[in-house]
């Protein structure tokens, strides 16, 4: 599609350049470099941790760089602030800008300045949402010709802007972050899914409160015609359907299951939490205008998201699961859960975001037959099992206990930030799985 060009002529900072292919930070530097007077790129980073992200944009001569720290007249000195979204809304650059009134955006909230909320499904979610998300693309796929993805999934919108369909939906997985300058865009999805809410990024966060109400943005500024569709399993999501003017669509993977039995029997999917994720797509699919007939054909061909309960290997008799982007106490349990009948020997350990691991102990206890930890600072939360120096010691200690019919489950329930994030330590995980004989 041709995007009007409402930067012309101005000079707009970029606040985290971050260091994923497709992230948030790179995909507006290179949307935006071409079409702006000036580019001031600032991070907390050097050139040399910057090296990839830095020379995919050195043909720019327009953009100065200001790497290794902040300074404060390139937040008050400018027309435009867009920030990654992984930078703290409450960083005081960011609130010099607001103080002069200039407006302050994240790839996600420029790219619908440009592009409207019309066409746009949003998923949001503490967890489910990357699975829903993926699940309401494979089924708009099947029905419309040039859908689209991005947001939290790993994909800017700005990648794909001006390769977008004049009559193409579009997807968005809509993080907390994301979601925080919606409240500037006093806008939100046409079709909005709010999966589960539990206490999550409480190290970002002031209070749940404040966590809650930027995720509140995704219902928040929808009008009448707009549609919501809300976990009804849920209590803290249940509570905000009463917010903007859309239309209510409720589902419950505990009471509803009959209405959607076509679907939830099409689904390779496990776990109780997945059937609920089937719900969520299934309808706002149906809201977007997909015919159940792709809907079903969808579902019965989706194997799922990377690291996310995915089976790697079965070995001797014994499946490996990475479910590495279990990085909050609920993701696990869930997780956990997805095998009652089975001795699961689960891999965990590591830091907290300062949630409270008590429910997540207590499930460890009841369902896991081997805990085995990696090093990090929350451990003392978690029950006692065996202790090892890294993810190859748990990996080979696993092997070691595990018999046929048994689960091997990499499902850490915390993060390893700094150290490495949930999708590179999947991916060692799978690595290590692959090479074992």
């Amino acid at each position: 599609m041709r995007v009007e060009n409402i930067f012309a002529g101005k000079t707009v900072t970029l606040m985290g350049l971050g260091g994923f292919a497709k992230g948030s930070g790179i995909s507006a530097a290179l949307f935006l470099a071409p079409r702006v007077k000036r580019l001031i790129i600032t991070d907390m980073k050097d050139a040399v941790a910057l090296a990839a992200p830095l020379k995919r944009l050195a043909k720019y001569k327009n953009i100065t760089l200001r790497l290794g720290g902040h300074d404060a007249r390139d937040f008050t000195d400018t027309d435009w602030v867009v920030r990654n979204p992984d930078v703290p809304a409450s960083s005081p650059f960011i609130a010099m800008a607001r103080k002069k009134g200039i407006p302050v955006d994240n790839d996600v909230t420029l790219f619908l300045k440009l592009v409207g909320m019309e066409r746009v499904i949003g998923v949001t979610g503490t967890r489910g949402k990357t699975t829903t998300t993926h699940l309401i693309h494979a089924m708009l796929a099947r029905e419309f010709p040039g859908a689209m993805m991005g947001g939290n999934v790993g994909v800017s919108p700005l990648t794909f802007i001006t390769k977008l369909r004049a009559d193409a939906p579009v997807v968005l997985e809509l993080s907390s972050f994301m979601l925080h300058d919606f409240a500037d865009l006093k806008a939100s999805p046409h079709i909005s899914v709010w999966t589960t809410l539990y206490p999550d990024h409480l190290n970002k966060y002031d209070s749940l409160e404040a966590y809650i109400d930027d995720k509140r943005n995704i219902f928040r500024y929808q009008l009448e015609g707009d549609v919501k569709v809300v976990n009804a399993d849920d209590a803290t999501v249940r509570a905000q359907e009463s917010l903007g003017s859309a239309h209510t669509y409720r589902y419950s993977a505990k009471r509803d299951q009959h209405a959607f039995e076509r679907e939830i029997s099409a689904s390779r999917l496990i776990g109780q939490h997945n059937i609920g994720n089937v719900m969520a797509a299934t309808i706002a699919a149906r809201a977007a205008g997909v015919s159940d007939k792709n809907i079903r054909a969808a579902i019965r061909a989706f194997r799922g998201v990377p690291y996310r309960l995915e089976l790697i290997r079965s070995r001797r008799g014994v499946r490996w699961y990475n479910d590495s982007t279990a990085t909050s106490p609920e993701a696990t349990m869930a997780a956990l859960a997805a095998f009652p009948d089975t001795r699961v020997h689960l891999i965990t350990g590591g830091n907290s975001k300062g949630s409270d691991l008590a429910a997540l102990a207590r499930v460890m206890r009841a369902r896991a037959h081997t805990i085995i930890r990696v090093p990090g600072n929350a451990n003392d939360g978690l029950p006692k099992g065996v202790d090892v120096a890294d993810l190859p010691e748990a990996v080979a200690h696993a092997a070691s206990v595990a018999h046929d019919g048994d689960v091997v489950l990499f499902s850490p329930g915390l993060t390893w930030l700094p150290r490495i994030n949930e999708f590179k330590r999947g991916d060692w995980f799978v690595e290590l799985v692959k090479k074992q004989k």
